[in-house]
């Protein structure tokens, strides 16, 4: 009997950890299954989608570019809603096929090399202590927002570091991430944590260009 998929769209799912029993069931039973959308949380529903489980079949996906576009309706998990969201979302390096993936994709291919991840191991552990010892120190009787105050800081540090961007500047960064990744929730869509008066002159030349 095959297993139903459908929690694996729903976030409430992940809320005790990754499902990985109902993985494991559906990679022996249904390596390629559709999952659909219902309606959750206020979002509505979507079209549905097919879910590839099993590595052969996923790299066997990954080299059929013109069967299997990232392009064509983008990766997003929520489709976008207009003709003009979609053409956004494709200036994503995520959403584009080759030959113009593997243009964006070669320059940062260094930075992401295991020993190039092993060099940033020291500076990784610094920022994380800091990270603790400041979510501590501003914790109202021992609380943090996990998500807030650490989740959201650190990739963002690393990534920082990964491509030289200067300290005042990484703020600058991480409300383009926002931006980027969450185009479709108007809490993200719209942020406001970077002040250009504390950046760079390049920083405030991005903004004026924008």
């Amino acid at each position: 009997m095959t297993a139903d998929p459908t929690p694996l769209v729903d976030p409430r799912t992940y809320v005790d950890g990754v499902p990985y029993e109902l993985l494991a069931t559906l990679r022996t039973t249904s390596p390629v299954v559709w999952v659909d959308e219902p309606p959750l949380l206020g979002l509505p529903g979507g079209p549905g989608f097919w879910l590839v489980l099993r590595h052969a079949d996923v790299t066997d996906v990954l080299r059929q570019p013109r069967l299997f576009s990232s392009r064509l309706g983008a990766t997003q998990i929520r489709d976008p809603a207009t003709a003009a969201d979609l053409d956004y979302v494709r200036r994503m390096m995520l959403n584009m096929d080759p030959p113009e993936h593997g243009r964006l994709r070669r320059p940062v291919a260094r930075s992401f090399t295991p020993r190039a991840v092993a060099a940033l191991e020291a500076s990784i552990r610094t920022n994380a202590a800091l990270l603790v010892e400041r979510a501590l120190g501003d914790a109202d009787e021992g609380v943090c927002d996990f998500a807030r105050d650490l989740a959201a800081d650190l990739p963002l540090l690393t990534l920082a570091d990964v491509l030289g961007v200067p300290e005042p500047d990484r703020w600058l960064l991480y409300d383009w991430s926002n931006r980027v990744i969450g185009f479709q929730d108007p809490d993200y869509a719209v942020s406001a944590t970077f002040d250009p008066g504390s950046g760079t002159e390049a920083a405030r030349a991005a903004l004026r260009h924008r």
